[in-house]
């Protein structure tokens, strides 16, 4: 049988495939969507087989090694939903292969590097005359042998490591050599023991007891007729393996290897409550479950206000899907939001559901991603990586709360909107798409109102719930009148005006509502969108701001390890005790965190619980889910943290929502500000009066005539999107636009700046059609991170100019490759970063 040909994607920066021999034994296993082991270089790694051409005009061509996989890891409709990405996202296919995997399964091959000769000096074969790299080198070595050359190379600070270990292993001082290593993960699987026919019928007394001491018996017994895991049998009986191998051995027992299941932190299930759908929810599940009967594509959008009851929908649609022998996607945006998501649908579709998310183990995903492939899982909710679940018959797509920016992958490769990318899946499966929110994004509500999505809507609360009263305190008005209280008290008291005044970060409205709930023991939640204690340290004298040295950006200050930090890139330092500028003691904290209001909620309520939700108190596994348990079995009387807390969640306890700072999401320099405003504070003031108990909400702000603001009081969702889209149509912003960022970072600024310039040429030269604005280069917001400098050029292509955006992507295609080609691409000096519809301009 001749050799035949595979195109290979590999999981590594490169925008081409690569074309391979297969030789005959593997032919049979060599599949499109197979991952296979292949020569790369001087190393091995595995890659994915995408095509099989039937002839090619390379010479010199490379045969695969093995085999991975004896089913393909990927379908030949997600081989093409990758390639979709690839081409829409200006992705490398073999960086998307790899981020539609679990993680743990690519490999890449290790080059080792051992000692030949251990002194060559003694050695009349080898080279006396060595180098003192070489000599470094072989030094490392006879300290620990077989090292890989990343571990040489930090050792030893050589440059040209290769070259000078290719040069040392022609010497034959030192061998090298490819190791593969194991995938990360892998079945998990246990022994387990149960007795054979022999040992039954001992144990039923049909056979003499012969030989057999007192403990043998005893562990027959304490087996009995079921099969039970080795370390169970083990723990119970109190014995070793020995004793269960000399049974074996007399052949009253017989062993078996068997697959073990990771458990899931989502399994204590509750009965499931009944569901009685009013009149609109009735209408939405009516609408939808026609559209998966019939096998056809179709994008809903349902709008629900907050505590309409979306959720029963999303659950009587998965009913219908899999009555029709169809599977089903859930997406959530937090990981916060998993646990009772899962825990609900559990409760309706039990050992049906499996979970995906960054929070699980490597194995467990991969659990999870086996059990999808394998359909021993009907249905898949996780955040937006999970839109990649290999369930197949695919009839259903939730997207719940589709308007969230972290459906967008922002920071690698690639740089996808799980929302999109669902809707490009349901349409190639002739599934339906769900996407549910009480607060649309712009680009969605805008897609219902020209019909390219079919609007339901969920007008009222279920269980005749009102939706709550919002107020909204101008804390410039706040702070003015506890100014003038203090100057009152100073006049009457005869002292001098102090220098600094206490800010506090709770109004006296709040803090009057807080009093109110907390002593009708009714559940509080609190939204301060910015974690830590203080984000300026400054100095009262001089202004004097603590900044990072590697990023353009203050440091916060964090109360619980009494040192400042950087977001950005985890820079970490003492707090000064005196302005290091002027060496004044006056250093003041201002800019509320998360850690700072809940210092000032204990002081001011002191026998209130409080648990705080951010990415500090969340880092460890399952502490999202401790936490919302503890506050939804009322251990807790406030829940105060970041967004975190302002989706999906829902305590019927909870009658109070306070907003901190409404102005930290308000004021960025982002187009997408006032929206990503009204939907925080429209979804956390949903989490209010979700019962027969009134709700309200009470929002602090410094902007109290923001627009955005006055619908938000209103609940006037239509009337934001109007105004909203009004203003993006005359700026030409998505949805009437598409934006594609480039950002261009490096350690020099003119070079980041010459590398921008030139390809923001490029496109300028392509733009024949005049379809697309290209604007900049410009520096970034943060112009400076982990000392490496950004630059952006921004792409604005016009929808009724090129409405599929074709003319566009060819040119950013062609300008990327006349960039890479250039002098100024082959530099690698500057890394250039491609984000197509980004969900910040940051």
């Amino acid at each position: 049988m001749p050799d035949s040909l595979a195109d290979i994607a590999v999981p590594l920066p490169l925008y081409n495939t690569f074309t391979y021999l297969v030789p005959p034994e593997l032919q049979a296993l060599a599949k499109p969507g197979c991952r296979v082991l292949i020569p790369f270089g001087k190393k091995h790694l595995s890659g994915v087989i995408v095509a099989s051409p039937e002839r090619s005009t390379l010479v010199g061509l490379k045969y695969i090694k093995d085999v991975l996989d004896l089913t393909p890891s990927f379908s030949s409709e997600m081989l093409e939903l990758c390639r979709w990405i690839s081409e829409y996202y200006v992705a490398p296919f073999g960086e998307v292969l790899k981020a539609a995997l679990p993680q743990g399964l690519s490999l890449e091959g290790k080059r080792i590097v051992r000692l030949k000769v251990h002194d060559p000096l003694s050695s009349p074969t080898s080279p006396v005359d060595l180098s003192r790299k070489q000599l470094s080198i072989l030094d490392a070595l006879r300290v620990k042998d077989g090292q890989t050359i990343p571990q040489l190379q930090a050792k030893t600070r050589a440059r040209n490591i290769h070259a000078t270990l290719n040069e040392m292993a022609r010497q034959g001082l030192v061998d090298i050599e490819d190791r593969i290593p194991q995938p990360k993960v892998k079945v998990k699987r246990e022994r387990v023991v149960q007795l054979s026919a022999q040992g039954l019928d001992l144990l039923a007394m049909k056979t003499p007891v012969d030989k057999l001491t007192a403990k043998q018996t005893f562990i027959l017994n304490a087996i009995g007729k079921s099969r039970r895991p080795v370390r169970e049998i083990l723990q119970a009986v109190g014995t070793t393996s020995a004793s269960l191998k000399t049974l074996g051995l007399k052949g009253l027992l017989s062993f078996e290897e068997v697959e073990l299941k990771r458990e899931s932190l989502y399994e204590n299930l509750e009965p499931p409550p009944q569901i009685v759908l009013n009149a609109h929810q009735q209408a939405a599940i009516q609408e939808i479950e026609k559209t998966v009967e019939a096998g056809a594509y179709k994008a809903f959008l349902l709008l629900g206000v907050t505590g309409s009851g979306k959720t029963e929908v999303y659950i009587e649609a998965i009913r219908k899907t899999l009555a029709e022998g169809k599977t089903a996607i859930v997406l959530v945006p937090e990981i916060s939001l998993t646990p009772q998501t899962v825990r609900r649908f559990k409760a309706h579709f039990g050992g049906d559901v499996a979970v995906m998310h960054s929070h699980m183990s490597m194995g467990e995903r991969y659990d999870s991603w086996r059990a999808a492939r394998d359909g021993n899982a009907k249905i898949v909710i996780g955040p937006r990586s999970a839109v990649f679940a290999p369930l197949p018959n695919l009839g259903l797509i939730v997207v719940d709360e589709e308007q969230e920016a972290s459906y967008k992958q922002f920071d690698s490769v690639p740089r996808y909107n799980a929302r999109d990318v669902a809707i490009v899946r349901a349409r190639s499966h002739q599934a339906v798409v769900v996407l549910g929110s009480a607060t649309p994004s712009a680009e969605s509500y805008h897609n219902a109102l020209e019909g390219k999505y079919r609007l339901l809507e969920l007008p009222e609360r279920v269980d005749n719930a009102r939706l709550p009263r919002i107020d909204i305190i101008d804390m410039a008005q706040e702070r003015k009148r506890a100014l003038d209280v203090m100057k009152q008290q100073a006049v009457v008291e005869g002292k001098g005006f102090p220098k600094r005044f206490p800010r506090s970060s709770v109004s006296q409205l709040l803090k009057e509502a807080l009093t109110q709930r907390l002593e009708k023991k009714e559940g509080i939640i609190l939204l301060q969108n910015r974690r830590g204690f203080s984000h300026v340290m400054e100095c009262y004298d001089c202004g004097f701001v603590e900044r990072c040295d590697s990023c353009d950006v203050s440091l916060t200050y964090h109360q619980t390890k009494k040192h400042l930090r950087c977001h950005y890139c985890g820079f970490v330092k003492p707090p000064p005790t005196v302005c290091p500028q002027c060496r004044s003691a006056e250093l003041r904290l201002h800019s509320f965190g998360t850690q700072q209001v809940e210092q000032e909620l204990s002081e001011l309520f002191p026998t209130a619980r409080i648990e705080r939700m951010d990415l500090d108190t969340t880092n460890r596994k399952g502490s999202h889910d401790k936490i919302l348990q503890r506050f939804g079995k009322r251990e807790a009387d406030i829940l105060l943290g970041t967004q975190m807390v302002a989706k999906g969640l829902d305590f019927p306890h909870v009658t109070l929502v306070g907003v901190i700072s409404a102005d930290t999401q308000m004021m960025l320099p982002d187009f997408r500000a006032s929206e990503r405003t009204f939907q925080l504070l429209t979804q956390v003031a949903g989490r209010a009066g979700r019962r027969s108990q009134a709700g309200e909400v009470i929002v602090q702000t410094l902007q109290p005539s923001h627009y955005s603001l006055k619908h938000v009081v209103s609940h006037d969702v239509k009337g934001f999107y109007e105004e909203e889209l009004a203003y993006r149509k005359e700026l030409d912003y998505p949805p009437f636009s598409r934006i594609v960022l480039l950002e261009f970072q490096g350690e020099h600024e003119q070079d980041v700046h010459r590398h921008a310039k030139t390809f923001a040429d490029y496109l300028d030269s392509l733009n024949r059609e005049k379809c697309f604005i290209v604007l900049g280069p410009a520096d970034a917001v943060i112009p400076r991170i982990r000392n490496r400098f950004r630059k952006h050029v921004i792409l604005k292509d016009l929808r009724r100019l090129d409405p599929a955006g074709a003319s566009m992507r060819l040119a950013l295609v062609k300008a990327r490759q006349q960039y890479d080609s250039s002098p100024l691409g082959k530099s690698r000096k500057v890394r250039l970063i491609v984000d197509v519809d980004p969900q910040g301009m940051m």
